[in-house]
């Protein structure tokens, strides 16, 4: 029986893509670079902000012009990250249902942990008392010191726990944390690639979610 829930954050439970492909090509303009499309942006996230800029940038910049776009990528999300972000439609009503049949629910996500901390508590009312991001004591996914933090926070087994994510290291992450995986086919990658890994569960919409774990 399941009782906890580990989601992913950016493309599972928030859509944050336009705030994070606004911030990209800002900083991206502002040091003299070409601006990336909105599919580039999306093929470049998922493996934290550090990356998603590394990929964004020209091929052979310095670590110096690196970390100038960096910051300057950094200071605009800061300031621009809740501009358009929310949750995906039925996320809420999952969660609340989820809540209903005591299921615990966490989050851990490649994004900055301040980040995430401050978006799991100003966008979903108290469901997500465990949000763990990047940070100097957690390694990036799909690593599972993040899930393995979760889990321990919420008193929760490994045999009792899903890890829900849109991307392949989402895949990763619950492989290599030895949990059960949902992907869900609404975020930044599309069901094919779910379909290519092997994928068991796959949601359409965030109901299915609960007649999956049913199944489990």
């Amino acid at each position: 029986m399941i009782k906890n829930v580990v989601f992913d954050m950016d493309g599972t439970i928030l859509n944050t893509i336009d705030d994070l492909y606004n911030s990209v090509n800002f900083a991206l303009e502002m040091n003299g670079y070409p601006k990336r499309s909105m599919e580039e942006v999306l093929s470049f996230v998922g493996n934290g902000v550090k990356l998603l800029i590394e990929r964004a940038m020209p091929a052979g910049v310095t670590d110096i012009e690196f970390d100038k776009c960096f910051t300057c990528f950094m200071a605009h999300y800061n300031e621009h990250k809740n501009d358009n972000t929310a949750p995906y439609n039925g996320i809420l009503e999952l969660m609340q249902v989820l809540k209903s049949k005591n299921i615990q629910m966490s989050v851990v996500s490649n994004k900055f942990d301040a980040g995430v901390k401050e978006l799991a508590s100003n966008m979903f009312n108290g469901f997500l008392p465990v949000a763990i991001g990047e940070s100097e004591q957690v390694k990036p996914k799909p690593n599972p010191s993040g899930v393995f933090k979760a889990l321990e926070l919420m008193c929760a087994k490994k045999e009792e726990s899903v890890y829900i994510g849109d991307s392949e290291v989402d895949y990763e992450t619950a492989k290599n944390s030895g949990l059960t995986f949902i992907a869900v086919t609404w975020g930044f990658r599309p069901r094919s690639l779910h379909e290519s890994l092997g994928v068991e569960y796959i949601a359409e919409k965030p109901s299915d979610i609960v007649s999956i774990l049913e199944k489990i």
